[in-house]
């Protein structure tokens, strides 16, 4: 199963997971997981608890892209083939930067730092896309 969701940091202020229809680039945030992972599911809280924080700490045109993949769907074998023994994974993908992967634990200022630094790159695209 993959699940993808859109959020923006003015959304997820106000909800642990929110919709956005925006149009801006994006981050994208790709979490590998399967089911009965401790480590997933404690990353999964430093995601989430790394998401609300950082959400006062961003601009209100900061959007998010995050998808979740149990790597053990069937669908998912590729994934499978390659985090089998590494999960939980975060990638985040944002543009004119490279592929930062997290594996196995994340951290919440680490990841707060990235989510700014995201931020950054999206508000200087947006300026210079208008």
């Amino acid at each position: 199963m993959i699940r993808s969701l859109r959020l923006s940091a003015t959304l997820l202020s106000r909800s642990k997971l929110a919709y956005s229809t925006s149009s801006t680039s994006a981050t994208t945030l790709t979490f590998f997981t399967r089911q009965g992972c401790k480590l997933c599911s404690d990353a999964k809280d430093v995601l989430d608890n790394s998401l609300q924080k950082s959400s006062s700490l961003l601009s209100p045109n900061f959007r998010l892209d995050l998808r979740i993949i149990d790597i053990d769907e069937p669908a998912n074998q590729e994934w499978f083939d390659k985090y089998c023994y590494d999960v939980p994974v975060l990638h985040v993908e944002a543009s004119d930067q490279k592929l930062k992967k997290f594996m196995h634990y994340l951290n919440e200022d680490e990841l707060i730092q990235v989510f700014k630094t995201s931020a950054s790159e999206q508000d200087r695209d947006n300026l210079v896309s208008r």
